[in-house]
């Protein structure tokens, strides 16, 4: 009676289903791309540059102090130069005795010694025979200066002119002549040279100090280079005469 009282319920249509893209089975869609997450990169520490043995050896000592007590090297060699340089005495000149009391000889010696000065009536111009000037030549051509007196040598030998000059000389001087002529010739007979003009001009230049003032060859009208003619210092006694 159950069956019978169950009735059959009418079927139900079938629902509508639009599938268009059920014919594209097997085709493969694109689909949205899945993010994909990257594991994270360690960053890479900068490369250090290698450490010498220098500076490891600096990095380990930072932050000691040398012991200057120490019984190390550096102390031991510290303490061998000071003892050297203390060691070494201070060199000193060491003066014996015997040098000391010559010194003192020495210094009294010169304490006795007196120091003679001398003075020279004549002046530093006058001590060097000045060659001929022209204003005395000027006169001596003009007649303003008169030669009076002349020496003639020739025929002398070197002795005995070198005798006659000074007494001459001396002579002219004391007569007030302010200047004088010295004939000596040319040396043309001499061998090698006028060996008489040339003791003549020397004694003129030397020993004649006293009485030449200066000396020059004479001009041509008096001789030329075969005289000389000698200007006299001023007579320091007038009123003596030649003996």
């Amino acid at each position: 009676m159950a069956k019978k009282n169950r009735q059959h319920a009418p079927p139900k249509p079938p629902q509508f289903a639009s599938t268009p893209f059920s014919s594209l089975k097997g085709v493969a869609v694109p689909g949205k791309p899945s993010a994909t997450v990257e594991p994270p990169t360690k960053a890479i520490a900068p490369a250090q540059p290698e450490e010498n043995g220098p500076d490891l050896f600096l990095q380990a000592m930072a932050g000691t102090r040398r012991l200057h007590n120490a019984t190390g090297i550096d102390g031991a060699q510290a303490t061998t130069g000071n003892r050297a340089t203390a060691s070494q005495p201070e060199t000193r000149a060491v003066t014996s005795p015997a040098e000391t009391a010559a010194a003192e000889l020495f210094l009294q010696e010169i304490g006795r010694l007196k120091l003679e000065v001398r003075f020279s009536e004549t002046s530093a111009e006058e001590d060097e025979l000045k060659p001929l000037s022209g204003n005395r030549l000027k006169q001596l051509k003009r007649g303003i200066i008169t030669v009076d007196h002349q020496l003639d040598l020739h025929g002398l030998t070197r002795a005995e002119a070198l005798d006659a000059l000074p007494r001459f000389l001396r002579t002219a001087r004391l007569k007030g002549q302010i200047a004088a002529l010295v004939i000596t010739g040319k040396g043309n007979n001499s061998p090698a040279e006028p060996v008489l003009q040339q003791a003549v001009a020397a004694w003129l230049r030397e020993a004649g100090r006293e009485l030449v003032l200066e000396f020059a060859p004479a001009p041509r009208e008096m001789g030329g280079s075969g005289a000389f003619v000698v200007f006299l210092r001023p007579n320091s006694h007038p009123g003596s005469t030649a003996a």
